[in-house]
């Protein structure tokens, strides 16, 4: 019987990634198999759980296709096996509406057509998962993890905008994010709609950048965690560290980090 990770987690299927967050910290810290009243196997369960409700693609998948989903990949039999209907409908192409809407918006990139960012792409930081490799002797031990990420700037906060200055409506496409180009041809006027190219497509930008991210909001960095392995643990084992990943832009949420164990 299919497992429901929203009832792993305690959640409804409406909760915010904060409220899954924080129903994933009490119950990691509940359940760690480090703990006399531990339990490993909720700990597993609950670790697969927030794998994939704290990503908003997999979770997506997850509502659509519940198990079927094989994380990220509707499994569709013979000739829908491995496909993941969400990329062909740039991830919005949900049972119950705009799934045509979606692949027009799809024919209309290829052919110069311009689609507005979605806010939802840029709602925190990016995981990152990193794979850890240790001896049976490290079983119970602590372990340093080091690793490359991005890191909010510390000049601008993660604005992007220099000292002094703010963010400002896009002078060339006036805050809509795009611009229509005209050409003649044969059969007349033709029109085309792309992205500006001066706010990359926002409508909005620094009215300086700041000097040490070059408007970025994120600078790349090192970072050092110190990492508890249990006692007694599977090979190919995952751990998420909440907001171990990648900062957000802007002051967003950082993302996680996903540590993949293995046992030489």
């Amino acid at each position: 019987m299919s497992k429901d990770y929203y009832t792993t987690l305690g959640v409804p299927r409406t909760a915010s990634q904060d409220e899954i967050k924080k129903a994933y910290r009490r119950l990691a810290h509940e359940h760690h198999p480090d703990k006399k009243t531990g339990d490993e196997d909720k700990f597993k369960e609950v670790n697969e759980a927030y794998q994939v409700l704290s990503d908003p693609k997999k979770r997506s998948n997850y509502d659509n296709f519940g198990f079927a989903y094989n994380d990220g990949g509707f499994q569709g039999g013979q000739y829908g096996q491995g496909f993941d209907f969400s990329d062909l409908f740039g991830g919005r192409g949900r049972a119950g509406g705009g799934g045509m809407e979606d692949l027009f918006d799809m024919f209309s990139d290829v052919f110069g057509g311009f689609r507005q960012p979605r806010e939802e792409e840029e709602s925190k930081g990016e995981n990152l998962y990193l794979e850890l490799s240790i001896n049976k002797k490290d079983l119970g031990t602590t372990k340093t993890v080091e690793y490359d990420s991005f890191g909010t700037c510390d000049e601008c906060l993660g604005h992007g905008v220099a000292k002094g200055y703010k963010i400002i409506t896009c002078n060339t496409c006036h805050g809509t994010g795009q611009i229509r180009y005209t050409s003649r041809t044969a059969m007349g006027m033709f029109a085309r709609i792309g992205v500006c190219n001066t706010c990359r497509g926002k409508g909005r930008m620094p009215e300086k950048e700041c000097s040490r991210c070059k408007g970025a909001g994120r600078i790349k960095t090192k970072k050092k965690l110190e990492i508890r392995i249990p006692e007694s643990i599977e090979n190919n084992y995952n751990v998420v560290i909440p907001k171990g990943g990648n900062a957000g832009k802007a002051g967003k949420p950082s993302g996680d980090l996903v540590l993949n164990i293995r046992i030489k």
